[in-house]
């Protein structure tokens, strides 16, 4: 083991990191499980997040005796001008209005540009007739003057990669925000409710690992590529780019004390094929070890300490504020 390996007194006292690449469809929801050994880390399993209920109940269990963070590749906290508009404090005091029926609008996405407001500001159900759907359509019933502004700040492009979609407009390849809006219902909400810690609403890192419990984290595999060695040459959506990448995780991922177990490793030694969840699964490992990096002290927390981010906004772990593009004037 080299001097990366596990450092005598971790960074923070988590024991158990798993990481969820989260979708609208039960296929796309992988999770990837870690836990502390006496040697460093094991990932010991990567699997569908399969039933809700029974996923939170796992999570709430490893909990009672252990702090437990779970990273979720999914959208946590909304762009801080929005609350100006909705008329909502920040995200905590959002977590209860969206328990009442005055809000339950909220979930629903819109089809047409009328039913856009504060209070149901996702749009579009679907792309429509050629022409019919437009990002105006959505910025004017916002009040956001382009596109770009509906960006939240960690949403901006960076000096590495572009810009990621905002959570609002959901049509096209990359948008996120049916299954932010799907992860929010039902995983954050009830999870929230049974007493989950939910960075950085509830504190910085330090603050939430410091008892056993849950934490949730907003990850973005897209950014935790750059931390790790060897993606410059990755293509993820081909599966021998990916098994060609991962043995040269594992080399490193062992180099630093953590050790994919042997029946994970027969199953996605071949790159994650169709039977294993194809790069889905695959960003779930990716954010495992992502956040390894960052429990063990190896990539900072990088949590500005603004009033926008800690309460309203959120922010991507790990990401460097120093690495975003300046907007434009």
């Amino acid at each position: 083991m080299t001097s990366q390996a596990l450092s005598q007194t971790p960074k923070y006292p988590v024991t158990h990191i798993w990481h969820a690449d989260w979708s609208m469809s039960g296929k796309g929801r992988w999770v990837a499980k870690a836990k502390r050994s006496q040697t460093g880390w094991q990932i010991y399993a990567i699997e569908p997040v399969g039933m809700l209920h029974q996923f939170r109940q796992s999570l709430g269990d490893h909990a009672q005796d252990h702090s437990i963070w779970l990273g979720l590749d999914m959208p946590i906290g909304f762009l801080d001008r929005w609350y100006d508009g909705a008329n909502v404090k920040d995200f905590k005091t959002l977590l209860s209005l969206l328990e009442t029926p005055e809000w339950q609008n909220f979930f629903a996405v819109c089809q047409q540009p009328d039913e856009i407001h504060h209070h149901r500001p996702f749009y579009p159900n679907s792309s429509g007739a050629k022409g019919s759907v437009k990002r105006s359509h959505l910025t004017k019933a916002l009040g956001v003057s382009s596109f770009d502004a509906l960006h939240r700040r960690c949403e901006c492009p960076t000096h590495t990669r572009n810009a990621a979609c905002p959570s609002f407009w959901t049509l096209g390849a990359n948008q996120v925000g049916k299954g932010m809006l799907h992860g929010l219902k039902h995983l954050v909400l009830p999870g929230y409710a049974d007493g989950f810690h939910i960075w950085p609403f509830s504190g910085d890192l330090e603050t939430c690992t410091k008892s056993p419990g849950v934490t949730l984290i907003e990850t973005y595999p897209g950014e935790i590529y750059g931390w790790l060695d060897g993606t410059s040459e990755l293509t993820k959506s081909n599966q021998d780019s990916r098994q060609e990448y991962l043995h040269k995780l594992r080399d490193d991922a062992r180099a630093k004390g953590i050790e994919i177990v042997a029946a994970v490793w027969d199953d996605i030694k071949d790159g994650f094929g169709p039977d294993h969840g194809k790069d889905d699964a695959f960003d779930a490992l990716i954010g495992v070890m992502g956040l390894i990096e960052i429990a063990e002290g190896r990539r900072p927390e990088h949590l500005p300490k603004t009033p926008d981010i800690l309460e309203r906004e959120g922010w991507i772990v790990g990401l460097d504020p120093a690495d975003i593009k300046p907007r434009k004037p």
